[in-house]
């Protein structure tokens, strides 16, 4: 399936707002409206499929240590140094599992996908994988400085009304930038950077669309 209904979406979003802490599905929200801005310019066949992918992202963000070890050790899924080093990405990694268990009707390939590297990205992300990272970084609850800068960089030129070439540089310069100032803040902190987002920032120094 490519895409799903306005109906399936409806139902998605009361489920999940079930789920989650308010403040996670306040966040939750702001992907999804984020997303299905960005996907009206980029790939408004995609728009469903995003949406849905938004509302389902952080699926397992707020699973406690043991719930998480679980879905791990269920997948057969074995971290790498790191991976483990890293558990602000872990809810990455499981929620696609968690997603194919809970909501089958969803498990989407494209979705997965975009769910799997919306914290880390990676080489050759796809544009839907990218905007859906992007989205998570940009959408309005955010307040951190990083944050709104990448948002009014993404916002301040009004992507849809450049041309086909210009949107996809546009995409590509800002994704760059994202990953390089996570890899920035992450080795300000002594913290791992993940081999997946040092080898997409590789990627995007020579792309200008994806």
């Amino acid at each position: 399936m490519s895409d799903f209904t306005e109906a399936q979406i409806s139902t998605l979003f009361e489920n999940v707002r079930e789920r989650m802490s308010e403040k996670r599905f306040a966040h939750t929200a702001g992907v999804e409206g984020t997303v299905r801005k960005m996907a009206a310019i980029y790939c408004p066949e995609k728009e469903g499929m995003l949406r849905a992918a938004a509302l389902l992202h952080d699926l397992t963000k707020e699973y406690d240590a043991e719930s998480t070890k679980a879905v791990l050790a269920r997948e057969g899924v074995k971290l790498r140094p790191d991976e483990r080093e890293s558990p602000q990405i872990w809810h990455a990694i499981t929620a696609p599992a968690e997603i194919a268990r809970l909501y089958p009707d969803f498990a989407d390939e494209a979705l997965l996908s975009a769910v799997r590297w919306h914290t880390t990205g990676r080489e050759g992300m796809t544009v839907p994988e990218a905007l859906l990272y992007l989205a998570d970084v940009i959408e309005p609850t955010r307040e951190y400085p990083a944050c709104v800068a990448l948002r009014e960089r993404f916002w301040g030129v009004d992507p849809a009304t450049m041309s086909a070439e210009e949107r996809e540089a546009h995409l590509c310069d800002v994704l760059r930038a994202s990953l390089v100032g996570v890899r920035e803040s992450l080795l300000a902190k002594s913290a791992p950077v993940c081999a997946e987002t040092l080898a997409a920032i590789e990627y995007l120094k020579k792309k200008t669309h994806l």
